[in-house]
């Protein structure tokens, strides 16, 4: 008697499925695997924001390292969920500290540096509301350090380092909050040695500013 009662509900059960495919419907969608989070989808990464960086002009003891505030852009084109190749383009502006001189040198004469950087760009973590990355860029730095020097004088007169094209890096975390799925509040930590004078230069370089997502790669 059991028996056929189990029995008997068992084949309403299936016949209810049969006649109402929503049901069967909902239990599918239920267990269906999740895709990448939209802000995380997208094929195009376009930032744009401050710079500042923390800069030693000589190799010499008699010159002070500066603070250098300026601008920084860069585009990135992901090739899947986590790889991309970044291309980034930063400006530097300041004032060097000149030493006491007899060259008739102004103590606080301007300098700037331009950096062109190329390399990959990988996401190490991935959530809707943040993303945590890391880029390990490599290019070419222009610093201009004689910019304000009286005529007939060199920056290497005092010290400094005269207005040369080097290589430079970029290399450092960075961090996305996610406003949506297209905008995004970067902060952006890199190490950004540069090779003026036959020296390197162990640059500090920070950065903070708003990115645009575009072209979703219709990742599942």
């Amino acid at each position: 008697m059991f028996r056929r009662l189990a029995l008997t509900a068992a084949l309403a059960a299936f016949v209810a499925c049969l006649v109402c495919p929503p049901c069967l419907h909902a239990q599918v969608t239920a267990t269906a695997p999740e895709g990448e989070a939209p802000q995380n989808a997208q094929r195009w990464d376009f930032y744009g924001g401050a710079q500042y960086s923390h800069f030693n002009p000589s190799p010499g003891r008699g010159v002070h390292a500066i603070n250098l505030l300026g601008w920084n852009g860069t585009a990135t084109v992901w090739l899947g969920s986590v790889v991309g190749m970044e291309a980034s383009a930063r400006g530097l502006y300041g004032t060097l500290v000149v030493p006491a001189n007899s060259e008739g040198i102004p103590v606080n004469p301007p300098m700037s540096e331009h950096l062109f950087l190329f390399g990959p760009n990988f996401r190490l973590m991935r959530h809707p509301h943040y993303t945590v990355g890391m880029h390990s860029l490599v290019g070419a730095a222009y610093g201009a350090f004689g910019n304000g020097f009286p005529k007939g004088t060199t920056p290497q007169d005092v010290g400094i380092y005269n207005d040369k094209l080097a290589m430079g890096f970029g290399i450092g975390p960075w961090l996305d909050y996610n406003l949506g799925s297209k905008l995004s509040v970067r902060l952006v930590s890199d190490w950004q040695p540069t090779h003026y004078g036959f020296t390197w230069q162990s640059e500090f370089a920070g950065s903070v500013g708003i990115v645009y997502k575009f072209g979703g790669r219709n990742v599942k």
